[in-house]
């Protein structure tokens, strides 16, 4: 058996109370139905409902007074906190039918710096503000591994791989450079060369591996023999800059990730100067697998983005 309590919960008419904020922002039953665009005699009727299912009377009205009873002003209070929830609700409910909605989950290795990514990020969510991306970073091999198992349909990674299923869009390029800081013996120093490198400890990334999405610096290893201990392995460049921070060893960025840092004086640049490894920047989907509405539309975008990049590198005159 429902209590009072239940019972004016269930039918309770939130019309009614909406009638009533109506008639106090008013002042007048009259202002009120020429706002709600109803007769006089419905906003009163509604008035006089609402007065009967809370058992109070709401509003003192007579020649020349129209105000508030005390239990008539807690009501309006609370039907003015519910007005501001249902509004924001209504809000959220009440957009655009034809607005794009969903999500877009990217897998990117944490060292990737791509100017048209970036931008069709921002192109994007200003189409598209109601769609939600979410962003993790892994190691390029990984990234290929999620999207040909149907893990995720979007990665930006630095590996290309010859499996079947898989589509593959060059994206750009990113040179790594060596870096150490303050805490190195090394810092500082104008007049190094490769040789100088020799024997010390060197923090790496996991795709620092033949054949991985870093294999470009592991291919000069290979060719420059003089390195010293691998000390600290990381997937995160963030993770790899702590460790060169920190003393650990020198090792590996971006050199546009790493530029802040010169440029504030935390990190100093290592030789090789020239020919520095480059690493290949992937956008890697599925081939057979169709994507969402959204993740086709960032796709293109992407892709778009991409090519104006491209011409404005290589065509621009």
């Amino acid at each position: 058996m429902l209590t009072s309590h239940e019972r004016l919960l269930r039918n309770l008419d939130w019309n009614l109370l909406y009638t009533f904020l109506t008639i106090v922002d008013e002042s007048s039953i009259t202002g009120a139905a020429r706002k709600l665009s109803l007769s006089q005699p419905s906003v009163s009727n509604a008035l006089k409902r609402l007065e009967c299912h809370l058992g109070v009377k709401l509003i003192t009205r007579r020649k020349g007074v129209f105000t508030l009873t005390s239990q008539g002003l807690k009501v309006y209070e609370y039907a003015s906190s519910t007005r501001r929830v249902l509004a924001d609700m209504a809000a959220q409910f009440s957009e655009d039918e034809h607005a794009i909605h969903g999500e877009i989950d990217i897998q990117i290795a944490s060292h990737i710096h791509c100017p048209a990514f970036d931008q069709t990020l921002a192109d994007f969510h200003q189409l598209y503000p109601n769609v939600l991306f979410t962003i993790n970073t892994q190691p390029s091999a990984e990234i290929v591994r999620a999207v040909k198992d149907g893990e995720i349909h979007i990665g930006i990674c630095n590996k290309k791989t010859s499996q079947t299923g898989l589509s593959f869009d060059l994206l750009g390029y990113e040179q790594m450079g060596f870096y150490c800081s303050r805490r190195h013996a090394l810092y500082g120093h104008t007049d190094l060369s490769i040789e100088d490198l020799s024997g010390l400890s060197y923090v790496s990334f996991e795709s620092d591996q033949p054949g991985e999405g870093l294999s470009a610096i592991a291919q000069l290893r290979s060719q420059q023999p003089f390195w010293g201990k691998l000390v600290a392995v990381s997937s995160n460049e963030e993770e790899i800059r702590r460790f060169i921070l920190a003393g650990v060893g020198f090792g590996a960025l971006t050199v546009e990730g790493a530029r802040p840092y010169v440029e504030q004086g935390a990190l100093w640049q290592l030789p090789p100067y020239q020919q520095l490894p480059v690493a290949d920047i992937y956008l890697v989907t599925p081939e057979n697998v169709p994507l969402s509405d959204v993740e086709s539309r960032f796709v293109a975008m992407l892709r778009q983005a991409n090519s104006r990049v491209v011409e404005q590198i290589h065509f621009a005159h």
